[in-house]
């Protein structure tokens, strides 16, 4: 996935209700235009569904927890808002045909515009919306479900890694991607994963020991 974040850090320490975290390095450029490609949106999306995909392939689709829940919200939320405002749908075409709702509701029926409400042509542009935020889930989750089954290595060694030391920063995490796959570390990735790490992190003790001698 080229245009999208690279992972800062994997841990799987469990946080409040989530039994562990990826953190990933956000694009500072997108950021502060608040702009993202239509391909950005759907390698989130497909990111987003990596852990249930992760669980399914490795205990069986029966056997598939609860853990996921919030990435599914976050996913149909932004495949929502490709399909309904940000004109990213073939069959929609490119207008925007949601409001802000009042009340602050979020589904499809809060978000048409009143004259979308009722009425025959209102339902079926509803039906097509549903049907094309399907879509693109359906797709980024068998997308997904391809890539990791293809990796299943790769999966199998970052699982082991993390059971042993619980955590992998994005620099090890290429590492190891590198001694099993080299072709899927893009160029450069190395070196703006370790600027980004490597940001803001206090002075190491010694220099700030020698620092403060030579005052």
């Amino acid at each position: 996935m080229k245009e999208y974040d690279l992972v800062s850090k994997i841990s799987i320490v469990p946080r409040g209700g989530a039994g562990g975290v990826t953190i990933f390095t956000p694009n500072e450029e997108a950021m502060s235009s608040g702009m993202y490609s239509k391909q950005y949106l759907l390698d989130r999306i497909c990111v987003g569904m990596g852990g249930r995909i992760a669980e399914e392939v490795i205990n069986g689709k029966n056997k598939v927890t609860t853990g996921a829940s919030d990435d599914f919200q976050q996913v149909t939320n932004t495949a929502r808002q490709m399909v309904e405002t940000m004109g990213m749908s073939d069959v929609i075409g490119p207008r925007n045909i949601a409001t802000p709702s009042q009340g602050g509701g979020s589904g499809p029926m809060a978000m048409m515009n009143p004259q979308m409400q009722s009425g025959t042509d209102g339902i079926e542009l509803l039906n097509l919306v549903d049907e094309e935020v399907d879509a693109i889930l359906n797709d980024q989750y068998a997308r997904g479900m391809k890539l990791i089954t293809e990796n299943r290595d790769i999966l199998d060694k970052i699982a082991k890694t993390l059971i042993d030391e619980e955590k992998i920063d994005g620099i090890e995490l290429l590492a190891l991607i590198e001694g099993i796959r080299p072709e899927l570390v893009p160029a450069g990735a190395k070196a703006k994963v370790e600027e980004l790490t490597t940001r803001g992190k206090p002075a190491p003790i010694v220099e700030v020991a020698a620092a403060e001698e030579a005052k």
